[in-house]
């Protein structure tokens, strides 16, 4: 297993044109099952690319404008010049909004957590500072669903059917999805979301929550190398697609994209690459240099999240786009 905790390994790497596919281990500690191809990992904040990919689509057909105020369709955030936060703002984790809603813990679930998280207090202003956010891409699924009058998860499958991510799914099969971690209030979950926040939702939400398969995921590298072009056809325009691997605001120890995450070290090594992780132990990353990619899913959270840091395994596994 390379080190790296959990109980399941599924891989895919393209390098020269050449696909390779690794998989071993079993869902879970208890299920002796052998682990597959098709098995679906809970992707845990790479659904944010997901949630991503489907708000510049609908910046593709003019329904959003990424640098118009969000509060005219649905009000984000509260405190000073909250309602100057753009969609551009809350892509890129510059939004000035918490990094997590934390009132779950209280015991808060669905419309009146949701109607709290949407509400949180600015850190700071709009545009000032970099700070990863769960809470921000939350907002960006409520803004796609305001302005298009569909569900978060009627958008995403569209956009996921033009990908080719043809398993991604919000409501996995217990007996298909990989396990994560054993809660003290929840038990083994499995087949169900692993983020607390995304769970106690009780919706579909932005920044947590799809479970796909190391080709659903190796499916979405390429409509990022391949300047928005899906299975068939164009899932983004180049223009916007070009905008996932442009790095356009400084963070520790990386740059930031919209969306996505360029040469960030403590994962990607020296690989000079786009690409994003979740928490639960999934990755990917893409060269836009040579076309290269490659897609590392764990379940590094099972049974425990304890000692489960997956960061060397992930160097080592993507320092092959360094070459």
């Amino acid at each position: 297993m390379n080190a790296a905790p959990g109980s399941a390994w599924a891989s895919l790497t393209s390098a020269g044109g050449i696909e390779e596919v690794v998989v071993a281990g079993t869902p879970a500690h208890d299920d002796p099952t052998r682990l597959t191809d098709g098995h679906l990992f809970d992707l845990a904040s790479v659904t944010k690319i997901f949630t991503t990919v489907t708000a510049l689509r609908l910046v593709d057909d003019g329904s959003l404008d990424l640098d118009a105020p969000v509060a005219s369709v649905t009000a984000v955030g509260s405190g000073r010049d909250a309602e100057t936060i753009t969609l551009r703002h809350l892509l890129t984790h510059t939004s000035g909004l918490p990094a997590e809603g934390r009132l779950w813990r209280t015991g808060m679930r669905g419309e009146q957590l949701r109607e709290a998280v949407l509400g949180s207090a600015l850190l700071t202003r709009p545009g000032e500072t970099h700070r990863y956010s769960d809470v921000g891409f939350i907002a960006i699924g409520e803004l796609l669903e305001r302005v298009s009058g569909r569900r978060l998860d009627e958008l995403v499958r569209e956009t996921a059917a033009l990908i080719g991510a043809e398993s991604l799914t919000w409501t996995p099969g217990v007996e298909r999805a990989v396990a994560t971690e054993v809660q003290p209030h929840r038990g083994l979950v499995r087949g169900e979301v692993h983020d607390e926040l995304a769970a106690a939702l009780e919706r579909p939400a932005g920044h947590a929550g799809l479970f796909g398969t190391v080709h659903d995921v190796a499916a979405l590298a390429r409509v990022v190398r391949d300047d928005g072009m899906g299975a068939e056809s164009h899932v983004l325009s180049p223009g916007s697609a070009r905008l996932l691997r442009e790095p356009v605001v400084q963070a520790e120890g990386f740059e930031q994209a919209v969306g996505l995450r360029v040469r960030d070290a403590l994962w990607m090594g020296t690989a000079d690459a786009v690409g994003h992780t979740g928490f639960t132990g999934t990755a990917f990353a893409v060269s836009p240099r040579t076309g290269d990619y490659g897609v590392l899913l764990l379940n590094r959270v099972h049974p425990t999240r304890e000692d489960a840091d997956a960061s060397a395994a992930r160097r080592s596994f993507f320092a092959f786009l360094a070459a």
